[in-house]
């Protein structure tokens, strides 16, 4: 059944994370309905939004009547796609993307910051996750945490966007909310503050730093850029526990950097030469590993490991589709079966199953011609 959280999709629908992909991936019921629809944070193209996904949903309620199921779950599916965006707030709240998963247990509409390659709609055995597994993978994201005395944002970035979180309420929206202390005052700008007793700001950036990591961080970890003035900087990465926290940040006042536009920017600098290091760190473990046997880019032995939990980490190319899937029982690739599935889709679906890590890379980037390449928990045993 679907919950109370995933029915109240009429403001704003919740950014698509990882464990969204992970929560789909152990449906074992059917149908299961997949709408991707390109969308525009641009809120005057909000009735184009809306028409967008209206054209998808038609398309599912004509092939859901192909469907052998009773009339009466039929009606809940298409009902549960309607009810998606009633207002207009919702539409005018978009970004790049509108990713809507409807099954007979599960309910999800997410927004997505990298826009699909097209609309789908598709009615399957499986939900269709390949634009999903993208979104959530992408070696490009990262997280932006803006500090002030009187203020806390945080914000999911990428190459194209930043996307506003919404903060858990352990989250301290200022300095007096954190030390419960009625007398700091919003007013004062951060450079009139640093006189104040140094106490007072490690317990409120504790305070911040714990907050974030307890409820924002995620299981696929992601860098983290600072935007804080120069003058604290300093004490936060002090007291910060943050595993993916960057050396470097953003030294300004954020809340200056967001009302001028230049957030962005400023983040997408800071952040790319971290997460492109990383990417050609994974792609350098690779090579090493492969060297001794314990990495892997053809299809076939790739997808017979990712079925038996060998595949430590999968590298995707992010352009390579190949038509078919993967048979559970032998690991034996299946290229009959054409149509939506894809072999790629199949095999990050397994290696997601038992704990491994998906990154879907650029195709100029990618070490292997076959659209893999996997690093490996033990070497390769001949199939």
């Amino acid at each position: 059944m679907a919950t109370a959280a995933e029915k109240s999709h009429e403001t704003q629908a919740p950014i698509l994370q990882w464990h969204d992909v992970n929560m789909l991936l152990k449906a074992d019921e059917s149908p299961c309905v997949s709408i991707y629809v390109s969308t525009s944070p641009v809120s005057n193209y909000r009735e184009e939004n809306r028409i967008l996904y209206k054209d998808q949903v038609k398309k599912v309620v004509e092939e859901l009547e192909q469907w052998d199921i009773d009339k009466s779950q039929r009606t809940k599916l298409i009902e549960q796609l309607e009810s998606i965006g009633t207002t207009d707030e919702f539409w005018t709240h978009q970004q790049n993307g509108l990713a809507v998963f409807v099954s007979p247990h599960r309910f999800q509409a997410r927004k997505m910051m990298t826009r699909p390659d097209s609309s789908l709609a598709i009615v399957g055995d499986a939900f269709h996750l390949r634009p999903a597994l993208r979104e959530a993978s992408n070696w490009m994201q990262y997280q932006v945490l803006c500090i002030s005395l009187h203020d806390v944002t945080l914000y999911n970035g990428n190459q194209e966007e930043l996307t506003e979180v919404e903060l858990h309420s352990d989250v301290p929206r200022g300095m007096g909310e954190a030390l419960g202390k009625t007398e700091t005052s919003a007013n004062r700008k951060d450079g009139n503050r640093s006189g104040d007793d140094s106490t007072d700001l490690k317990q409120y950036f504790q305070a911040i730093d714990k907050a974030i990591r307890d409820h924002h961080s995620g299981r696929k970890q992601r860098p983290l850029v600072l935007a804080m003035v120069s003058e604290h900087q300093g004490l936060f990465r002090e007291v910060s526990e943050h595993p993916n926290l960057l050396e470097t940040g953003i030294e300004q006042e954020p809340f200056e950097a967001i009302r001028q536009h230049k957030l962005g920017e400023l983040s997408w600098e800071v952040a790319y030469k971290a997460t492109r290091t990383d990417l050609d760190q994974l792609i350098e473990k690779y090579q090493e590993r492969a060297s001794h046997g314990e990495g892997e880019s053809d299809l076939e032995q790739v997808a017979y490991s990712a079925t038996i939990g060998q595949v430590g980490t999968l590298l995707v190319d992010e352009s390579v589709r190949v038509e078919g899937t993967v048979k559970a029982d032998d690991g034996k690739v299946d290229y009959d079966h054409a149509g939506t599935e894809d072999v790629l889709d199949s095999i990050a679906k397994f290696v997601i199953s038992f704990d491994g890590e998906v990154v879907f890379v650029p195709s100029e980037l990618m070490p292997a011609k076959s659209g893999v390449a996997a690093i490996l928990r033990y070497a390769m045993e001949p199939m």
